[in-house]
Order: C-alpha cells, then sequence, then structure tokens
C-alpha cells in the first residue's frame, strides 16, 4: 500500500485539479455552488438559533454590542462569507482555511458571542477536509494543529478578560477545545483517505492511457510492417509474374511462322503463368483486406501540433507552442519523425516532471528544421511518476532522427528543468 500510495501522492497537482475533477466533489462550477449555499443554510440556521429565541421570548435584556436587527445580519453576513470561500477550495483551500477562521475569530472577539458559534466548528471542519484531500500528510496535520491552536488561544484570550474563576474557565476550555479538535481531526483524516482514493484513480487512469498510447503505438507498427511485407508480396508478384509473361508472348510471337506447335504451347504456358499470378495476386489482396476493412489514419505530423498540445492541456499540463516557417511544406518523413519525437519529449516531462511548464518551439527554416521541448522545475511537493516507461524514449528518438542524417542533444538547463532538442536536415531530404 505504501507504494502506491507514494506514486498516488506525486500525480502532478494540475492533473487532479483538471483530469480528476469527476473525482472529486467540486468537480463542477455548479456543484461547488450548491455545497457553498447548502453550508450557508446549515451555518445561519444554527447561528441564529440563539438570538431568535431570545428575541422571541422577550424576557431577557440585550446587552450585546450590536443592536438586534444589525446583530442578525452581520451574523447572516458572516455565514455567507464563510460559504462563498468554498468556492475557492477547487485551487486555494488554504484560502478558504484562513477565511473560515478569520470569519470566526473576527465574531468571537468583536461580538463576544462564542456559544452562538458551535456551528461553526463544522465549517472549519469541512474546509480542513477540502484541504487534506489535496495536500500532504504533513502540511494536512500542520495546518490542523495551526487551526486548532489559533481557535482555543482566542477562546483563552476572549475569556482572560471577563474574569471568570480558574476552575470555570478552565472547563471552559476544555469543553470547548474537545468541540474544536474532534470534527476538525476527524475531517482532516478523513480528508487525506480521501485525496489518496483520488490520487490512486488518477494514477491508474494515466497508467491506462499512456498503456493504450504505447498499446496503439504498437499496433500501428505492426500494422505498417505488415503493409509493407504485403506491399513487398504485391512488388513480386507484379514483377516476377509479369515479367515471365511478357517474355513467354514474345517468345510465341517469335516461334509461331516456323514452329506453330511450340508456339502455341508456349501460349499455354502463358495460361498457366496467368492463373498462378492471378492466383498469388488474389491472396496477397486478401491479406491486405484482413489488415483493416476501414481506411487507416494516415501518418500524423507536425500538422496535427496544436491537437497534441490541446490533448495535454485538457489533462492538466501547462504548454506554450512557438511556430515560426512554414511546416506544411515540410517532407512528409521529416515533419512525422519530428512530431513522434516531440510527442515523446512532451510524454517525458509529462511523467518525469508532472505540474511543470513545457515550453515548445518548431522553426521551418529553409535547409533544416529545429525543435526544441524544455520543461521548468515542477512544483515543490510533486516527483517523477514510477512505473510509466519502458526506457525506450530517448533511444528511440535517437534512433529516427539518425536515420535522417539529424542530430539530438539533450539534458539539464540553467534553472534546473530539462531541454531537448533536435535539428534535421531538410534540403538533402527532398
Amino acid at each position: 500500500m505504501a507504494s502506491v500510495d507514494t506514486a498516488a501522492a506525486n500525480l502532478p497537482t494540475a492533473t487532479l485539479s483538471g483530469e480528476a475533477d469527476s473525482d472529486r466533489i467540486l468537480s463542477t462550477r455548479r456543484s461547488a455552488l450548491v455545497l457553498a449555499l447548502t453550508v450557508f443554510l446549515t451555518t445561519a440556521i444554527q447561528v441564529l438559533v440563539q438570538p431568535v429565541a431570545a428575541l422571541l421570548d422577550g424576557q431577557a435584556e440585550w446587552t450585546l454590542v450590536l443592536p438586534p436587527p444589525l446583530m442578525v445580519f452581520v451574523l447572516v453576513l458572516g455565514c455567507a462569507v464563510q460559504a462563498s470561500a468554498f468556492l475557492l477550495s477547487a485551487r486555494w483551500p488554504e484560502a478558504t482555511v484562513l477565511i473560515v477562521i478569520a470569519v470566526y475569530i473576527g465574531f468571537v472577539v468583536g461580538l463576544a458571542i462564542p456559544s452562538w458559534l458551535i456551528g461553526m466548528y463544522l465549517v472549519i471542519a469541512l474546509a480542513l477536509f477540502f484541504l487534506a484531500s489535496r495536500k500532504s500528510l504533513v502540511i494536512s496535520i500542520v495546518w490542523l494543529v495551526g487551526v486548532v491552536v489559533t481557535t482555543v488561544g482566542v477562546l483563552f484570550l476572549w475569556i482572560s478578560t471577563l474574569g471568570m474563576a480558574p476552575s470555570v474557565a478552565l472547563g471552559y476550555m476544555t469543553t470547548e477545545a474537545v468541540r474544536i479538535a474532534a470534527p476538525a481531526t476527524a475531517a482532516t483524516a478523513l480528508g487525506v483517505w480521501w485525496g489518496t482514493q483520488t490520487r490512486r484513480v488518477s494514477l491508474a487512469r494515466t497508467q491506462a492511457e499512456m498503456a493504450k498510447r504505447e498499446h496503439d503505438s504498437r499496433v500501428e507498427e505492426a500494422e505498417r510492417r505488415e503493409r509493407a511485407r504485403i506491399a513487398q508480396e504485391l512488388h513480386d508478384v507484379a514483377g516476377q509474374h509479369l515479367a515471365g509473361l511478357i517474355t513467354l508472348a514474345g517468345a510465341a510471337l517469335t516461334i509461331a511462322p516456323a514452329r506453330p506447335e511450340d508456339a502455341l504451347r508456349l501460349v499455354e504456358e502463358v495460361r498457366d503463368e496467368g492463373r498462378f499470378a492471378a492466383a498469388s495476386l488474389a491472396g496477397a489482396l486478401g491479406d491486405l483486406r484482413a489488415v483493416g476493412t476501414a481506411p487507416q489514419e494516415t501518418t500524423r505530423d507536425l500538422r496535427q501540433m496544436n491537437e497534441l498540445v490541446e490533448y495535454w492541456q485538457k489533462r492538466g499540463m501547462s504548454l506554450e507552442l512557438a511556430t515560426t516557417g512554414s511546416v506544411e511544406e515540410l517532407p512528409a518523413v521529416v515533419s512525422a519523425t519530428a512530431y513522434r519525437c516531440a510527442t515523446e519529449a512532451i510524454t517525458n516531462a509529462a511523467k518525469h516532471a508532472p505540474g511543470s511548464e513545457v515550453d515548445i518551439a518548431i522553426a521551418a527554416r529553409s535547409d533544416r528544421l529545429e525543435v526544441t521541448v524544455a520543461n521548468q522545475l515542477p512544483p515543490s511537493g510533486t516527483h517523477p511518476i514510477p512505473g510509466l516507461g519502458l526506457g525506450w524514449g530517448l533511444s528511440g528518438m535517437r534512433d529516427r532522427i539518425d536515420l535522417l542524417r539529424g542530430s539530438l542533444a539533450f539534458g539539464t538547463t540553467p534553472q534546473g528543468g530539462w531541454l531537448v532538442r533536435f535539428v534535421i536536415p531538410v534540403t538533402q531530404l527532398d
């Protein structure tokens, strides 16, 4: 389990916030709004129970700092601010926790009504849950301790100004500390568990997608080789048998005036040779039809780079593509090879530097094609995803580029990122 948790924790943050949204509670703007509205109504009802009951009773004297209508308005406004903070949880869970705590502390210190605010303890716990579901265990514990210590400390300072007896103050503080810490701790633990499960699902999806891409690539290569074999067979059948037919027919014409019987025998051989050729061609064409009844997709090249960039952007990567020159005029083999190498470089960045920014530069010149794929340092707390590569990436790129008499360079950048650059000559390949 430790290895799975470690791999899941190392997934790119962008992946978890983009592609894995379907596995999270705040998957859409609408669901976030529904959650915020639910939090607002639940909290407002709990917070307003005591003041509304006191107003309806009418027997106790109102001694608070604000008049009743204004007090009710301020309480409702605070509940709305807390609820609205959950709209930020998808990207900034820390901000949600800070806002929720700030509202609570402001009410305790400014309005002196801690007993009315018990309902806000669940709001604080919910904010810690969303934070823990997106952060590591250590960070989640640090935030939990910080929140509990801060809220209990504020209550202690507030009580110290009231002049309560020490035994009464200690009993009150103990009760409130448990009320705050219990739901906050439970929510943090649940959030850590939820985040681990979410990252496992995201890791499994990433592995499945990359395995599918590798599988599709292998199938495509196998089909290409099979088609090449069939093409060679068709070439051999056409070349050998047609040459034989022409030779036999020419010989028959040559000897027909003087040796008609021999000429007829050669014509019979022409017929037999034609039947054999027809049978061979039929077999080869049958193999060709078996490869796929539908036309295969054309080989992808640099003209589809925008689609490749969009593919990774939808999965949370930050990519920027800059193209100079016209890739439309490049030889097909150059454009297709460059596309495959760029794909491999981007995939490597996704695997080895998750969450980093990737810059792609393509320069199509009159005599050469230059492509650079550079990624920055990944965000702190992210690590390479283990077990997703077969070790063929850079060696495969070098093999492809060497076939076209190009050059390949790669290595770390001064900023600590990684850069892949290859140059393919164009003029000598036309």
